[in-house]
């Protein structure tokens, strides 16, 4: 162990002796790259950017009228609540969309805002790439989501990450306004069917009715009563032949009516939370943190680049001048 030590010290040793021989030549490559960094890392040749974020987090409720007007004797989702895993990541999906991409895009008119020409031939590969330089998305471990972009001016920045979410706002309340039309309609047609089968059958009692048939149990109950009493006349005669005839009929209509008018006041309220749908308005965002300019750049750190550069140039340099050193003495011993 002693003599791994000592052997460990002597090459330490050699180390430090070897930095020491060539120390005027790695300050002066050290000193050499720590300008070339300087001048490579300033605004004339990168130009800084600044980033904004935006931090919302997702509403977790899909149907206004389903959160506002279900039953209070049923659980529904509360139209204030946040923070679903599962509400976060769709909203992600929704913002790495070609869609909502396009919408920003064709909103902030991003081609030419970064330099791109319009009869470039591959203009929309380099969007993209600029577009998923620029701008991410990311969903927090709090199930918030944080949208951040880089852009050369601080102002452009902020307005853009601003812009993303009220652009997702409105793509998800367009995308639930679409399904709830479609389901307006499938609502509206079987309600107006069941409407006419309720007329259909309102028209055949009207008809019953002109004929003596309007209330089976109480007709017959006074039917008898009247035989009793006075005897079988031609006319009691003829109301039992009615109610012979149309009678079964007649309640078969009654009970078939009040189910079909108990499904048409359900089809009227699924009809009315339809139309809430598709007319009603609710941000599907709870904005936590608004995109504000920055104040300081954030890329690139001029500081991470120069130490970076005299690190590499050192490491590389020392690298070079042990393999001089060596191929001199081997030259010498030669």
């Amino acid at each position: 162990m002693n003599k791994k030590k000592k052997q460990y010290y002597f090459e330490l040793i050699d180390v430090f002796e070897f930095i020491v021989r060539w120390r005027k030549k790695l300050i002066i490559i050290c000193f050499i790259s720590a300008i070339l960094s300087i001048i490579v890392s300033s605004p004339w040749i990168i130009k800084p950017k600044f980033q904004s974020t935006a931090v919302f987090y997702p509403s977790t409720n899909n149907s206004i009228s389903s959160a506002l007007l279900t039953d209070s004797r049923v659980r529904q989702k509360d139209p204030l609540e946040f923070g679903e895993q599962v509400s976060a990541q769709q909203f992600v999906q929704i913002l790495e969309s070609d869609y909502l991409k396009g919408k920003v895009i064709s909103q902030f008119n991003l081609r030419e805002h970064y330099g791109i020409e319009e009869d470039d031939t591959e203009k929309n590969y380099k969007l993209g790439k600029k577009y998923e330089k620029n701008i991410s998305t990311k969903k927090t471990p709090y199930a918030s989501i944080e949208v951040r972009v880089l852009d050369e001016n601080p102002d452009s920045a902020a307005k853009i990450a601003n812009g993303i979410v009220m652009i997702l706002d409105s793509v998800k309340t367009e995308v639930q306004r679409r399904v709830a039309l479609q389901a307006l309609n499938i609502i509206e047609s079987e309600y107006n069917r069941k409407e006419e089968e309720i007329n259909s059958i309102k028209q055949r009692m009207n008809e019953l009715g002109a004929k003596g048939i309007y209330n089976v149990e109480e007709q017959s109950k006074a039917i008898t009563e009247l035989a009793g009493k006075s005897g079988m006349t031609a006319s009691i005669q003829k109301q039992q032949e009615n109610l012979a005839k149309y009678g079964a009929e007649s309640q078969s209509l009654q009970a078939t009516l009040e189910y079909q008018i108990e499904q048409s006041t359900e089809l009227k309220k699924k009809l009315d939370q339809a139309r809430i749908d598709v007319n009603g308005n609710l941000s599907n965002v709870f904005i936590l943190q608004t995109a504000t300019p920055a104040e300081r750049k954030t890329y690139p750190i001029r500081s991470l680049i120069v130490i970076g550069a005299i690190l590499g140039s050192f490491i590389l340099s020392c690298i070079v001048l042990l393999f001089v050193e060596k191929f001199q003495k081997k030259a010498n011993n030669d």
